[in-house]
């Protein structure tokens, strides 16, 4: 934050209210793709919540496109940079999974808007060898070698990998959800790690402990 602070205390003025100028739209942008598909969305409604003249917007940007891909990549960038620091000192595979997981639920309860546009935008990445999907691929080939998962290729666990992790968190967000955030992620955490071929008792013990050391002090929901 204090470098951030100090980059733009370093920009020009014109520098510091084109940034200005970029965070609204990137802003706007987040808040309309959290609720409605990008194909709905049009750059006058963007430049009408960012407050900003519709010329600016392309000084920026080159189209909706262009925006929804920063936006993926700022929010995208931000909750894995959170699941890196999580999982800087673990190596175990099952246990970086499911704390990865733990982390996201939590990203999602504190910054809920962020993440459902991240839901959306993310649609178009499910390829399992997507950049977007480099560090799953790493934890599951870290697994597959060293015999912590088995029964199932690259491919297929990273799609049960996305899918689960993406259904914990829509149903952590779904305001009739009424079961605590935890008690989700240790029992989807526990299906996660069952489907990669883990012992049930194995997998039942690891994503109890992730979800204590992640989800033990739950923002208020």
């Amino acid at each position: 934050m204090v470098e951030s602070n100090m980059r733009r205390a370093a920009l020009p003025r014109g520098g510091r209210q084109r940034e200005r100028t970029r965070n609204a739209i990137l802003a706007a942008g987040q808040q309309l793709f959290a609720t409605r598909a990008l194909e709905s969305v049009t750059i006058d409604e963007i430049v009408e919540v960012a407050d900003v003249a519709k010329g600016s917007f392309y000084n920026h940007f080159n189209g909706k496109e262009g925006l929804a891909q920063a936006v993926l990549e700022m929010v995208r960038g931000d909750c894995e940079f959170r699941v890196f620091a999580a999982n800087r000192d673990v190596s175990h595979p099952p246990l970086r999974l499911v704390r990865a997981m733990c982390v996201v639920i939590r990203y999602a309860m504190e910054h809920p808007e962020r993440l459902q546009s991240l839901l959306g935008l993310s649609e178009r990445h499910t390829a399992y060898n997507s950049t977007f999907n480099v560090g799953i691929n790493a934890d599951l080939n870290q697994g597959l070698e060293d015999g912590s998962f088995s029964g199932m290729d690259i491919e297929a666990g990273v799609l049960v990998v996305i899918g689960l992790i993406t259904i914990a968190v829509r149903h952590v967000m779904a305001p009739e959800t009424e079961t605590a955030p935890a008690t989700i992620a240790v029992s989807l955490g526990a299906a996660l790690l069952r489907s990669l071929g883990v012992s049930a008792a194995d997998a039942a013990a690891t994503a109890a402990t992730a979800a204590e050391a992640i989800l033990h002090s739950e923002p208020a929901r």
